[in-house]
């Protein structure tokens, strides 16, 4: 695999003069990547003709890993924006863990570890949260990244409610910087679960001196432009090419000590088959959520890392509650009584991604309420619903018309068979299918939907049922509103009692089941496909890295 992968790594530049891989869904590298100096006291001989003896000896030798260590990794799309903090983008926060950081993050089995933060106190009966920063981290460009940064950053997440942590900001009262390295958040209700949700989305500490000059930071050119990203991660963004990739270079300051590897690159293959290959072809070093019906081809291949994975992360259904069709509770309930998780689960992922009754991920068993659970299928049972609600079937016998479902690419296998089970209790429902940041845009920035379906972290803990449906969240995208369900979980993230968190929990799950605005689907397993000879992966890190942290990488 080495071999393949210094060619190509020496080919990228020519690569790119084609823009587009021939059948592949973008190209896998930038015109501006090339192949990484050797390093200090190491001497690279000029290249020999082609077809000489001296180019079928310089072939010969294996080359130091400093000069060969370009670690690829598959991307299914552009990023959105450049700032992680604004709003979430999936295709972006991989780059961001190796680019920015956060307080806390979550290592690869979603525990909660320092990053910035070498350390934190909590007192006052959770009322008061003091972090003490680690020493000598630095922006790119010199100035330190002090405990004014961290201050400056969630103040101004606090005070603008379209970024993404905004409404989890609501329980802080004041945020006081001690000296440089530490800072103290006041709270206004205690809330166990928030050093863990500041190693989530939109949490990254940004740099003030770059951001805090009078722009919103929507239109500030770090924002909108990766090449005037000033970050203080692992690596720097070296180069960006729209539908291709983006390269990082090791960060030679960085404080911990510059990355093992030379270059990150985040190749865009939007196709999973076209993904599929190109790791197969040594196009590609490392792949997380491998296609499932892929996986089989895989597993025993000696060229290849399998490590299975399972997220709190379920595929489930959201419902614009202010639409007229699916805001009434018959309609959402004769779809759930539609949904076959099983046939899902082994038509659609190759029975890996689990069948998911429960409104939190059964997968986190000390608090998911196995017990009030969605129903399972029974189509005339979904019939009599609307019937019992007053609907008719027209003359094509369906009862309900006009549904669109929002759906992105990889979902749209589970959408197909939901919608033909749909079909036969008299629901018709359309599929509107796109890639991500267009049905981001379209759900998450417009909310202008009927249903979606989404995946998305639930975690590293129950509170974020608050986060994904409590009212005026940002990521309450349906606009569903219960105030019994609110007050449950405010109590629920208030105590450190897990047997009453879990309590509160289960009795919260209990509403959703009840009033639909979600439902689960299956729940997330995966495959994250590795070369054998890479190692110190992010999937490697635990208790130690961010699970996206590319900094201890190294070919053998």
């Amino acid at each position: 695999m080495n071999k393949t992968k210094r060619l190509i790594a020496l080919l990228l530049s020519l690569v790119m003069l084609c823009a587009l891989l021939s059948g592949c869904g973008g190209s896998s590298s930038d015109s501006k990547t090339e192949e990484p100096a050797a390093e200090s006291g190491e001497t690279q001989e000029p290249a020999a003709e082609e077809g000489g003896e001296e180019a079928e000896e310089a072939e010969e030798p294996e080359a130091p890993a400093s000069t060969m260590n370009t670690v690829i990794v598959r991307e299914t799309g552009d990023p959105k924006t450049w700032n992680p903090t604004y709003q979430s983008d999936d295709n972006l926060y991989s780059i961001a863990q190796n680019v920015y950081v956060r307080l806390t993050c979550l290592d690869h089995t979603k525990t909660v570890i320092p990053e910035a933060a070498e350390s934190w106190d909590v007192t006052d009966e959770g009322m008061t949260i003091t972090f003490h920063l680690k020493d000598g981290q630095k922006w790119w460009d010199g100035e330190a990244l002090t405990a004014d940064d961290v201050k400056y950053t969630f103040d101004y997440v606090k005070e603008h409610p379209e970024t993404y942590f905004s409404s989890s900001m609501d329980i802080v009262d004041t945020i006081e910087v001690i000296d440089p390295l530490t800072v103290v958040f006041h709270m206004n209700t205690a809330d166990v679960s928030f050093v863990a949700r500041l190693g989530w989305y939109g949490t990254f500490i940004l740099p003030q001196h770059i951001f805090d000059n009078g722009q919103p930071w929507e239109d500030n050119p770090a924002s909108t432009d990766p090449m005037q990203v000033v970050g203080c991660g692992p690596f720097k963004i070296e180069s960006y090419t729209q539908g291709s990739n983006t390269t990082l270079v090791a960060n030679e300051d960085y404080y911990a000590g510059a990355p093992k590897i030379d270059r990150l690159i985040f190749s865009i293959i939007p196709d999973d088959a076209t993904a599929v290959q190109a790791m197969l072809n040594g196009e590609v070093d490392y792949m997380q959520t491998f296609p499932s019906n892929s996986v089989s081809q895989m597993l025993g291949n000696p060229d290849f890392n399998m490590v299975p994975d399972t997220y709190p992360s379920p595929y489930r259904i959201i419902f614009n509650m202010n639409d007229p069709i699916v805001g009434d509770l018959a309609v959402r309930q004769a779809i759930a009584l539609c949904i076959n998780r099983e046939e899902v689960s082994e038509k659609a992922y190759a029975g890996i991604m689990p069948p998911e009754y429960s409104a939190y991920p059964s997968v986190v068993s000390w608090c998911s309420n196995t017990e009030d659970t969605y129903p399972k299928q029974d189509i005339e049972a979904a019939k009599q619903v609307l019937e019992d609600a007053g609907y008719t079937q027209d003359e094509n016998g369906f009862y309900v018309t006009g549904i669109v479902w929002d759906v992105f690419e990889g979902m749209q296998d589970m959408a197909n068979l939901i919608i033909a089970s749909c079909a036969e209790a008299g629901i018709e429902i359309t599929m509107n299918l796109s890639e991500y940041n267009a049905w981001s845009q379209k759900v998450s920035q417009e909310r202008n939907f009927m249903m979606e379906s989404q995946g998305g972290f639930m975690g590293p803990d129950p509170a974020a049922l608050a986060t994904r449906l409590g009212t005026g969240s940002n990521s309450n995208y349906g606009a569903w509103s219960n105030a019994e369900f609110d007050r449950l979980c405010a109590e629920a993230a208030a105590t450190g009692d897990t047997e009453k968190r879990a309590e509160l929990y289960k009795a919260a799950q209990k509403i959703i089941v009840e009033e639909l605005p979600m439902i689960n689907v299956v729940g997330y397993a995966d495959y994250t496909a590795t070369v054998s000879n890479l190692h110190g992966t992010p999937d490697e890190g635990e208790g130690q890295w961010s699970w996206e942290d590319w900094s201890h990488a190294y070919f053998d």
